[in-house]
């Protein structure tokens, strides 16, 4: 056991040397001073539910009616506002660029909203199509979002991926003619679960290992646009070692899936994603659940789900609709679990001149539970956008 455990940190460290030293193979001074970019968006969200949707001001997932009575909810916030820096300048031959990007969904009251980090990470470039980046940052799984209003972006109802500290090289290979391949691949925090019955500790920290990410794809030209497909995976552990008061338990997080984005004349856009894994939630699937636990047991939940989305754009006007779903395995499910999620949405977006815009959102989502009556509800969603 410690022979093993010896070995787990000479890997997590050597993975480490090879980020300090691969970047200081770059060295070199700056050619000029950092260009500094200001950007974002000032965004009023409002959207009243038919039934209650968690978490009111964006959508996940319905309530079970055996939970809550039935009646209608309305939500309005300045949270999604966000503000971006990015500071580029060259080193040597390589352009090196730095992004700090915040929302305010940190928490606090809704008039008195904290600030979130979503991405502080310098990126490295080299004219070979060789590309480093270290700091936290979109996953390298699941690159693709839909376009909705709704914060979320079909998260926890068939969307997978989010944003962690990482470490990523990435191989672009330019084949001609507006073709592309390309190669990622990143060693990411593992992002577990505190279980503190006997011994408190992050089960994501201690599986002594980070998660690995890696995704192939190609960009050919279709139609004088680029189609863009491909595919991805990730595979970790999580470790409860005595969480439980038994032995230490050790649970897989992995999953795989692929991608595209299919261009459908010169207006019309095609996109979607579908995956499937075990002990998804730390990825935003699941519905949320990724490890079911008893008082001396514990056990990962497989799910599969996906989503695709169509697009039109025409002038200043946006439409697309989508559906997305995602799928628990119910034999890995306790009572009162949530089964089975599903959304459908219509987005009408218009583009207002100046840097700013405005859209509406109809939805319908229907959430099934275990042993629990199915919550379902429709809900209307408008936005005002800033953008500078």
């Amino acid at each position: 056991m410690k022979r093993h455990r010896w070995m787990r940190t000479g890997l997590a460290l050597l993975l480490m040397a090879v980020a300090w030293f691969t970047l200081c193979a770059s060295g070199g001074h700056a050619q000029e001073k950092p260009e500094i970019t200001w950007y974002g968006y000032v965004k009023l969200d409002a959207a009243w539910d038919e039934g209650l949707v968690n978490a009111g001001n964006y959508a996940r997932w319905v309530v079970s009616r055996d939970v809550f009575d039935e009646h209608g909810h309305f939500n309005m916030t300045a949270r999604q506002t966000r503000i971006g820096m990015t500071a580029r300048t060259k080193v040597g031959s390589a352009t090196v660029t730095g992004r700090l990007e915040s929302d305010f969904y940190g928490g606090g009251a809704e008039n008195k909203n904290a600030l979130q980090v979503r991405h502080a990470y310098v990126d490295v470039v080299w004219p070979s199509g060789w590309s480093i980046l270290a700091g936290q940052a979109s996953d390298v799984v699941s690159p693709l979002v839909p376009g909705t209003l709704n914060y979320t972006v079909a998260w926890w109802v068939g969307n997978t991926g989010y944003r962690r500290p990482q470490f990523r090289v990435t191989r672009r290979i330019d084949l001609g003619e507006g073709k592309e391949l390309s190669f990622q691949g990143a060693a990411t925090r593992t992002i577990g679960d505190e279980f503190t019955t006997v011994e408190p500790g992050d089960t994501g920290a201690d599986s002594e290992l980070p998660t690995f990410q890696g995704l192939a794809g190609l960009t050919v030209p279709l139609a004088g646009r680029p189609m863009t497909f491909g595919g991805f995976v990730h595979a970790g552990n999580e470790n409860l070692h005595k969480e439980l008061g038994g032995e230490p338990i050790e649970l897989a997080s992995s999953g795989w899936g692929a991608y595209v984005t299919l261009p459908l004349g010169t207006a019309v856009t095609l996109s979607g994603e579908a995956w499937a894994g075990s002990n998804m939630d730390d990825y935003l699937g699941g519905i949320g659940h990724g490890v079911r636990v008893t008082s001396t047991q514990a056990t990962a939940v497989d799910a599969q789900g996906g989503w695709a989305e169509l697009g039109w754009r025409g002038g200043r006007t946006q439409l697309r609709a989508g559906f997305s779903v995602d799928d628990n395995d119910a034999d890995d499910l306790g009572s009162g679990y949530r089964d089975r999620n599903s959304a459908i949405w219509g987005t009408w977006v218009r583009d207002a001149g100046g840097g700013l815009s405005y859209g509406l959102e109809v939805s319908r989502w229907e959430t099934e539970y275990v042993t629990l009556a199915a919550g379902t509800s429709w809900r209307v969603h408008m936005a005002v956008i800033y953008t500078f």
